[in-house]
């Protein structure tokens, strides 16, 4: 009698590629703000486009063999991509000069935004991504 476990995780994907492929955005941004340009941290919605790349490593370097299990590590991959960006975004906010009072709030709502968008964009685009590559790999 054979069960049927579920396959784990791979972890290492899911945690190591985007840390990888966020290194170079970490590094512009830190460089640029060092540089008295704290601004850069804005363009962070286009920079959400790396995503797409974390999803086509992380399913490429996945050691799972399903590939739904693939493409769901892709997307938790592209989530903590997205997430790191957002966190990024929460750190340089406040260098960009003094926030008001009255308008705390709306750094708030910007930083929330940036957070949840981020990780709601990276696992999107990752997914949709590693969705791609396994419908051609399969055909």
């Amino acid at each position: 009698m054979t069960t049927d476990r579920p396959e784990k995780l791979d972890l290492r994907t899911i945690l190591v590629i985007p840390l990888g492929q966020f290194a170079p955005w970490l590094a512009s941004v830190l460089l640029v703000t060092w540089a008295g340009y704290p601004g850069v941290v804005c363009v962070t919605p286009v920079a959400w486009l790396m995503a797409l790349r974390v999803g086509l490593v992380c399913v490429t370097r996945s050691s799972s063999l399903r590939p739904a299990r693939r493409v769901q590590e892709a997307a938790l991959g592209g989530a903590f991509f997205g997430f790191l960006q957002g966190l990024l975004f929460l750190v340089i906010v406040p260098l960009m000069g003094d926030i008001k009072p009255t308008e705390w709030t709306g750094a708030f709502v910007l930083i929330a935004f940036m957070l949840v968008g981020g990780i709601l964009a990276g696992a999107g685009l990752a997914a949709f991504t590693a969705s791609q590559f396994e419908r051609r790999r399969s055909t």
